[in-house]
């Protein structure tokens, strides 16, 4: 569920909205069925009807960028799980898996309705993963493991971190920013 609201909110067009997905191998199968649905279920369109959940993107050529950076992952062997169709200025909601690392889609910013899945080994390798990028302003962890909660906040380069909630979670009374190249620092 954080993972819906917080990657399709506003067509993925948040500062800190989810857009990697970074899974355990063993429940990464399962993650995916789950998720799948949830994302299927959203509707496009005008959003000032009340069944839209996902309106357009900003600019149409926002849009043809989206859905061009979602072909290439698929090109580049992502499977597209769910949506990525583009009508106009609309992306319908995408899943990409395998996402690699070394893909635009994990490395850049889409700022768009869609979330690259990549399956990891464990807490270590989800660190690396999260910490191997230029960009650094929000991430979560959703885990009952409390040791890999608290190596996840004091490992991962990141301004704004979340336990058990999603990306977007901010107070806005309290300090907030990026680190590396996100934001303005804090």
């Amino acid at each position: 569920d954080a993972t819906v609201q917080s990657g399709f909110s506003n067509a993925g067009q948040g500062c800190i909205s989810t857009q990697r997905v970074i899974v355990d191998q063993s429940v990464y199968a399962d993650y995916l069925d789950v998720l799948a649905p949830k994302v299927e279920a959203l509707t496009t369109g005008n959003p000032m009807k009340e069944a839209v959940t996902v309106g357009p993107m900003v600019r149409e050529g926002d849009a043809e960028r989206v859905e061009s950076w979602i072909s290439e992952a698929a090109a580049a062997g992502a499977r597209v799980i769910t949506g990525g169709a583009r009508d106009g200025a609309i992306v319908q909601p995408a899943i990409l898996a395998d996402v690699d690392r070394d893909m635009r889609f994990s490395r850049q910013e889409l700022f768009g309705p869609a979330v690259g899945v990549t399956p990891v080994s464990g807490i270590n390798e989800a660190i690396e993963y999260a910490n191997d990028t230029r960009y650094g302003l929000s991430a979560a962890i959703f885990t009952e493991n409390i040791d890999n909660a608290l190596k996840f906040a004091l490992e991962v380069e990141s301004g704004n971190l979340n336990i058990n909630g999603g990306t977007q979670f901010r107070a806005d009374l309290m300090p907030y920013g990026g680190l590396k190249d996100s934001g303005m620092g804090k």
